[in-house]
């Protein structure tokens, strides 16, 4: 059985956690409004630059061709991005990314097609590495600020090799931020492109100087980047709220298991007091 002093070291030791994982949430909230900010923020640019995209595909000429649209008769090089944390203490945010892109690596391997990887953030570079994986580009020890992420070097890359005939095919996995309690891992095909309907009102019109050839071709390789931008914002706020949450159900936790130490030690100290009145008592007994 444990003694009174060991038990009042584990309530400390328990108390010293909980400050730590309370000031963890604290910061995580903090971060979570900015982040939360900037997803939403960026969903509004995106779905914009898509709607653009799609009113200047509409006027593109009968049989227009563009490299980033092809699609390759079979596929049997992918490359896949995946984004992660730097840290961990979130939860599952990390771990369901993982599973996610296991399933696709699964998949890959019945079908005989190689796969390539780009992990982004510390955590996914280092789950890649531990695994053996084929990783051609890694890119850790990012900035708190996705506008300082490397975005454009990764597309970059990405568009030459698909143009070059390297890979055939880009896919991203990312965390879709959708409230505090809930995150969803989002699995999109970057390359080839897809020209997809959005559903645009009819009543807007736009005047545009120069050709919708020129202009879809330029606006492809932007809205690529607009993409993994936004799919890292996601990720970002996901990560905050996955901390936040994690934290605070470390601090109730913390809580409990303080509650329950007390009412040991203070049983334990009353099992004490009672078992030395007992021998003072019989020792007086014992001298009369």
């Amino acid at each position: 059985m444990a003694s009174l002093k060991d038990i009042r070291r584990r309530i400390t030791s328990v108390k010293n956690t909980k400050q730590i994982t309370r000031a963890m949430k604290l910061v995580s909230a903090a971060k979570l409004r900015r982040a939360q900010e900037a997803a939403l923020g960026g969903r509004d640019f995106s779905r914009r630059l898509e709607e653009v995209l799609h009113l200047v595909s509409e006027n593109l000429p009968h049989g227009y061709s563009n490299p980033l649209l092809q699609e390759a008769e079979k596929v049997l090089r992918k490359r896949v991005i995946f984004i992660a944390g730097e840290r961990g203490l979130c939860g599952a945010f990390n771990t369901n990314l993982f599973k996610a892109v296991e399933a696709l690596k699964v998949s890959a391997t019945k079908s005989l097609v190689e796969l390539e990887f780009v992990p982004v953030g510390k955590r996914s570079c280092a789950y890649a590495r531990s695994r053996g994986w084929n990783v051609v580009a890694a890119y850790e020890g990012l900035p708190e600020d996705v506008a300082l992420w490397p975005i454009g070097e990764v597309i970059e890359r990405q568009v030459q090799d698909f143009l070059k005939g390297e890979i055939q095919e880009v896919v991203l996995f990312h965390t879709e931020f959708v409230s505090v309690m809930t995150q969803n891992i989002k699995q999109e095909k970057l390359l080839p492109f897809q020209l997809l309907n959005v559903g645009i009102s009819a009543e807007r019109q736009f005047k545009f100087d120069s050709s919708p050839e020129v202009i879809v071709y330029q606006m492809i390789p932007l809205l690529i980047s607009t993409k993994l931008t936004q799919s890292a914002l996601e990720s970002k706020a996901s990560e905050h709220a996955s901390r936040m949450t994690a934290m605070d159900s470390a601090t109730r936790n913390a809580d409990d298991l303080i509650s329950r130490l007390k009412l040991f030690y203070n049983r334990a100290r009353q099992s004490a007091i009672t078992t030395e009145l007992i021998d003072i008592v019989g020792g007086a007994e014992a001298q009369k």
